[in-house]
């Protein structure tokens, strides 16, 4: 008995097509093979299964009894395998299903063209975002509890089981409010005479500015932590506080509130909101799919 270990499926594919063309020449055009190594080919299936498969009468492969025989089984075990390479990489945006994006509230906010767009193209798309609880939960991206996460970083990174593509870059400015008592350029002595108000999404000792500031042997003074971005802006109404956030939102935020945008007083690394996704979906369509949408958005 022949196992199938022992075959070739390559083999097999030959089979069918030489099946349906009945010659050699049409058959090694289809799989892109000289005539002698479809020839060649075939002899070794012939050897396998201990039969002639294919004699040549006239211009033609005839198939013996025994190719008839297995003919069928044969070709529809390749179409099922043809299916089933097919539907793996078949995706239908017009079908209704869920996506669910791990986030901030400031990469959620950075969301809202994306979201636009899609209840108007796509309207049978979901998407749930789920807190991001930590910067980068690679167990959750790899159990496939999220299907993406859209996070930021300050540096170039490389991670073993990790994907990501940089959705946009931006910097930090400065806000305070309209009537602080500084309102000419902010030196970097007087940037740190004010109580601060520190932006830590995930509870962090330090953020970006304070690691550099570290680095020139400065520190400022915490007045408040809050791991929201999008209320940090609150807390410097009516207040002495700074608060140094992406120019993204403070620029949106300024024109609804009585702030003001001022640069910072020394240089700060720049922030890219990125996305992430586990390497064994690099060739899932559904991960393609969405990715492309949010990078052009």
């Amino acid at each position: 008995m022949t196992s199938l270990s022992s075959i070739d499926l390559n083999l097999i594919h030959l089979f069918a097509v030489l099946y349906k063309t009945k010659s050699v020449k049409e058959t090694a055009d289809t799989l892109n093979l000289s005539q002698s190594a479809c020839s060649h080919a075939l002899q070794r299936l012939r050897e396998r299964l201990n039969d002639d498969l294919f004699v040549r009468i006239g211009n033609t492969m005839q198939p013996t009894e025994y190719a008839n025989t297995i003919a069928n089984r044969l070709i529809q075990g390749i179409s099922l395998i043809e299916d089933g390479i097919t539907f793996s990489s078949a995706f239908d945006p017009n079908a209704e299903q869920t996506f669910r994006i791990a986030v901030t509230d400031y990469t959620s906010w950075c969301m809202r063209d994306f979201i636009a767009k899609l209840s108007h193209d796509y309207p049978n798309i979901k998407i749930e975002f789920l807190n991001l609880e930590e910067r980068l939960p690679e167990i959750a991206l790899r159990e496939s509890q999220f299907d993406l996460v859209c996070g930021f970083a300050h540096e170039i990174e490389s991670f073993e089981s990790i994907s990501n593509q940089v959705w946009f870059d931006d910097h930090y400015v400065c806000l305070h409010h309209q009537e602080h008592p500084y309102q000419s350029e902010l030196s970097l002595e007087k940037f740190l005479s004010y109580c601060h108000v520190v932006v830590t999404p995930w509870n962090e000792a330090k953020g970006i500015l304070d690691i550099t500031l570290s680095k020139l042997r400065k520190k400022r003074k915490v007045a408040i932590k809050t791991p929201s971005v999008l209320s940090a802006p609150m807390f410097v109404i009516d207040s002495e506080y700074l608060l140094a956030i992406p120019k993204r939102y403070a620029d949106h935020i300024a024109q609804q509130l009585s702030i003001k945008i001022s640069p910072l007083p020394f240089e700060v690394p720049n922030y890219q909101v990125k996305l992430y996704w586990h390497k064994t979906r690099n060739n899932d369509p559904r991960i393609e799919w969405l990715v492309e949408r949010i990078s052009n958005s």
